[in-house]
Parts: structure tokens; sequence; C-alpha cells
């Protein structure tokens, strides 16, 4: 069966956000998921908001050592850093290279043209490296339950999970309706094909709103035959230790490293 361009796009996007709902059993010698959520939000933040190129650069080669330190496979982290950092770039990047064509008053030169969009492409891969280290590190489970240690309310921990759980089960669903109606357009021309597609589209769009809402049902009633609450994670009785606490403090200071350089 032949996937078009859209259907392979929705099956990429898919498997990035299958990366956040992974689960990790080994969490033996890892830090608190407190202390974690708390040191990589810090660290994402602080590098969306540096200026120039080496504070990201810094931050990616963080990234690394503390992927090597923490258990976490290079592979899954760059595969899932660079499509989410691709689909960023794809929409910052025009707006970008406007605005430098702009502010300059010779934009015949590529290499100047390229080194003033340098800091904002390098911000983009760096935050979305730590916030897939964070996800890769913690598991769904982990990042849960540090967030309920954060007294994060139960309801948004609740949706956060259905969240991270069915998007990749529905990007796969419109992914197999869409390639199998693909593979069934009989056209003679590619302007025909074309316009058969975005037709396709709005049909898929009805499929996916009913087979949604068929899930949902059957969810709910599950979650009331076995009497499930919202509050289903329990707050960490575990307090952090000494290391937990030196390893948030070293992660605040290199993000405020991060913002003055």
């Amino acid at each position: 069966m032949r996937r078009g361009l859209l259907a392979s796009f929705l099956n990429g996007l898919a498997e990035v956000l299958e990366t956040f709902s992974v689960e990790r059993k080994d969490r033996e010698g890892l830090p608190d998921p407190r202390a974690l959520l708390i040191s990589f939000t810090a660290l994402t933040v602080a590098v969306s908001f540096s200026r120039g190129v080496y504070p990201p650069l810094v931050t990616l080669a963080t990234t690394v050592l503390l992927a090597t330190a923490l258990g976490v496979r290079l592979r899954n982290l760059a595969k899932a850093t660079m499509a989410i950092s691709l689909f960023v770039l794809a929409v910052t990047l025009p707006m970008a290279l406007y605005q430098t064509l702009l502010n300059r008053s010779s934009p015949s030169d590529p290499i100047a043209l390229l080194w003033s969009i340098a800091p904002l492409l390098l911000r983009c891969i760096a935050a979305t490296s730590v916030l897939v280290l964070m996800a890769q590190s913690l598991g769904l489970t982990g990042l849960i339950t540090g967030l309920r240690g954060l007294r994060v309310p139960p309801r948004a921990l609740f949706a956060l999970t259905l969240f991270l759980r069915y998007v990749p089960i529905m990007l796969r669903d419109a992914t197999r309706l869409l390639s199998a109606r693909e593979a069934r357009i009989v056209t003679s021309s590619n302007v025909n094909e074309i316009k058969s597609s975005w037709f396709m589209l709005s049909t898929v769009a009805g499929s996916l709103l009913i087979k949604g809402f068929e899930r949902a049902y059957r969810l709910q009633m599950a979650l009331k035959a076995r009497g499930l609450d919202l509050d289903f994670v329990p707050t960490p009785e575990a307090r952090a230790g000494l290391p937990d606490f030196i390893f948030v403090a070293l992660s605040i200071a290199l993000a405020c490293l991060l913002v003055l350089m």
C-alpha cells in the first residue's frame, strides 16, 4: 500500500509523540523525578531566552553528558530531537530569513546570512533536546509522579496522561485511513489527484471524529467499571536527598550562566 506525503508526516509525528509516552523500568540510581523536572525545565527556559550561539552549544554538550549518565540511548534522543527541530524550524525559519533580509543592507552573503540566524536554529535544537531527554530519562510514569510531587492538580495529570497515550494512536489511525484511501484514488492527471486528496481529507476527519468518540466512550465505561478516580497517582512519600538538591542547584546555576552568557 502506497503512502502519501501527509500520511508519512503523520506517521513520523506519531513516532515523535510516542517518545513522551515511553515507560522506563530501570529507575535505580536515578535522581528524584521532581529534581529532574525542575532541572530540565530550568535549562529549557534558560536556553530558549539565551543570546548568541555559545549557550545552545553548551546546552547540547550538557545534554549528551546527562544522557550518557542517565542511561538514555543517544540514537533515540537524536531521532526525536531532529524530528521536532525540523518541524519547529520549518515554521520559524521563513520569518527569520525575512527579518534578516530586511535588516541587512547586503543580503547576498550567504555565510553572513546563515550566521545571523544560527542562534535561532541552535536555540530550537538545544531546547528540544533537553525536553526529549527529560521524557526519555523519566518515562511517562516518572513524569506523572514528578508532576504530582510538585502539586499539579490530578485532573490536569489525568488529561496529560490521556493526551500522551491517545494522540499517537489517533495519528496512527489517520495514517491508516489516508494510506488506504490514497491507494484507491484513480485519476488521469496530477491535478485531479491533488483535488481528490483534499476531498479525501474531509472524509478522513469525519471518520477520525467518530472513532475518537467511540474510543472515549469505551474508555469512560472501562474507568467506571473499575472504579478508578482521577487522582490515580499518589503523592510521592520519599523525600529528596542531598544529591538531588545538589543536582538541582548545579542545573539552576548552569541555567543562570546560560542567560548571562
